[in-house]
C-alpha cells in the first residue's frame, strides 16, 4: 500500500479548493427533446458521488458527455479547472468501468490489467510493478496468469476495478459496476468499491438505478428526475430530508398520506392529522405527509391514531414489514423487529407517528 501512496497524483492526495469535476450549466437536446436541462454539479477531489435516477432521467446522457461520448448542446465541462468540454475522451484522463466488465478474453490477467499502461508507454518495470501492487490492492495477487473465462463474476469486476485503477486516471465512472452480479456478491463488491475509494482517495462518478446501492456508497448522491437535478445532498439527506414526493417516492420506502391543509394540520380522508415542528402551512392547498416506515408505531402514546387492520406480512429476516389498511383505504407500511415478531392478518391495530417525524411536502 505504501508503493501505491507514494504513486497517487498529488490531486488526489491532499485536498483542494478546485473541483475535481465542475459541470456548468451543461444541458443537451435532441431536436426539440431535452434530454438533459442545463445543470451544475461540482465534484470534489476524492469525493464518491452516486448519479441515481429512473429510466429516461438523464443518467446515459449526463455520463456520455462527462466521458466525451457526446457533446453538450450548451454548458462547459471543466476538469482540474481546465476546459475539457471539446477534448477528444482519451485525452481527458477519464477511467470508465463498465457492467459488463469489457475484458479481453486473450490476455491474461495481468496483461488485461496492463493494457492501459502499455498504452501509455510506460516502461517495463514500472509497469510490472504497478500492475503487482493493484492486484494485491483488488486481492487478485496470485491469479495474474489465469485468463477471464477461469474467473468467477466477482473476480472478474475486480479486474475491471485494477485496470481502471493502475493508471490513476483524474476521475473515475462506474456505470452500473455491479449490474450483472447476484444480490451477495452486489454487497460484496459494494464494501471493496468503497475500500478502494477510501484507499486510493481516487474521485468517483457511480451511476446505478439501485437505491440501495447509491445509499450504502456515496458520500452524495444527484438525483436526476425528467432530465434535470431532483435533489443533491448526502445520503442521509436524501433519506431523511426529501426535497419532493418524488424523492421521497423514490428513495426508500414511504409512506404518503394526502389531504388539504387547515389551520390545524393536514384533512385526509382519516380524518386530521397534525403537522410536523415548524410547518407553515397555507390553508386550502394540497400537501402530503411523508413518514418512513421505521417511524411508525403501533398504539402510539401520543399523536395521531388511525385505525387500520393488518393485510399483508412480509418476512425479511432481521424485521417483520407490516402492510396496515385504514378505514380509507390508503394503506401504510411499517417495520417490526424479528424480536418483535408479526401480527397475524386482519389483526386490528392503531397507528401513529412522532410528529417530528414527518415532512410535510408539496405535490
Amino acid at each position: 500500500m505504501d508503493a501505491q501512496v507514494a504513486d497517487m497524483p498529488a490531486s488526489l492526495a491532499a485536498p483542494s479548493r478546485v473541483p475535481k469535476l465542475s459541470v456548468q450549466r451543461i444541458g443537451k437536446r435532441y431536436g426539440k427533446l431535452d434530454a438533459l436541462l442545463p445543470m451544475d454539479l461540482d465534484v470534489a477531489p476524492g469525493e464518491f458521488v452516486t448519479i441515481l435516477g429512473p429510466s429516461g432521467s438523464g443518467k446515459t446522457t449526463l455520463l456520455q458527455i462527462i466521458a466525451g461520448l457526446t457533446e453538450p448542446t450548451c454548458g462547459r465541462l471543466l476538469i482540474d479547472g481546465r476546459n475539457e468540454t471539446d477534448t477528444p475522451p482519451h485525452r481527458r484522463g477519464i477511467g470508465v468501468v463498465f457492467q459488463n466488465y469489457a475484458l479481453f478474453p486473450h490476455l491474461t490477467v495481468a496483461e488485461n490489467v496492463a493494457f492501459p499502461l502499455q498504452m501509455r508507454r510506460m516502461p517495463a518495470a514500472e509497469l510490472n510493478r504497478k500492475v503487482a501492487a493493484t492486484l494485491e490492492m483488488v486481492g487478485l495477487g496470485g491469479l495474474q496468469h489465469r485468463f477471464p473465462r477461469e474467473l468467477s463474476g466477482g473476480q472478474q469486476q475486480r479486474v475491471a476495478l485494477a485496470r481502471c485503477f493502475v493508471y490513476q486516471p483524474a476521475l473515475i465512472i462506474m456505470d452500473e459496476p455491479l449490474g450483472a452480479l447476484d444480490r451477495k456478491l452486489r454487497e460484496t463488491m459494494q464494501l471493496e468499491i468503497r475500500r478502494l475509494h477510501r484507499d486510493t482517495g481516487a474521485t468517483i462518478l457511480f451511476v446505478t438505478h439501485d437505491q440501495d446501492e447509491a445509499l450504502a456508497l456515496s458520500d452524495r448522491i444527484c438525483l436526476l428526475n425528467q432530465a434535470r437535478i431532483e435533489q443533491l445532498g448526502t445520503p442521509q439527506d436524501i433519506y431523511e430530508r426529501p426535497a419532493s414526493l418524488f424523492v421521497a417516492d423514490f428513495i426508500g420506502l414511504s409512506n404518503v398520506l394526502r389531504g388539504t391543509l387547515e389551520a390545524g394540520g393536514l384533512r385526509t380522508a382519516d380524518g386530521l392529522l397534525p403537522l410536523p415542528p415548524g410547518a407553515t402551512p397555507a390553508s386550502g392547498s394540497l400537501a402530503a405527509l411523508v413518514i418512513r416506515p421505521e417511524h411508525v408505531e403501533l398504539d402510539p402514546a401520543e399523536g395521531p391514531a388511525l385505525a387500520g387492520r393488518v393485510t399483508e406480512t412480509v418476512y425479511a429476516g432481521s424485521e417483520h414489514r407490516l402492510v396496515v389498511t385504514l378505514g380509507s383505504g390508503a394503506s401504510l407500511i411499517l417495520r417490526r423487529t424479528a424480536s418483535q415478531g408479526s401480527l397475524p392478518l386482519g389483526a386490528p391495530v392503531l397507528l401513529g407517528w412522532p410528529a417530528e417525524r414527518a415532512q410535510l411536502l408539496r405535490p
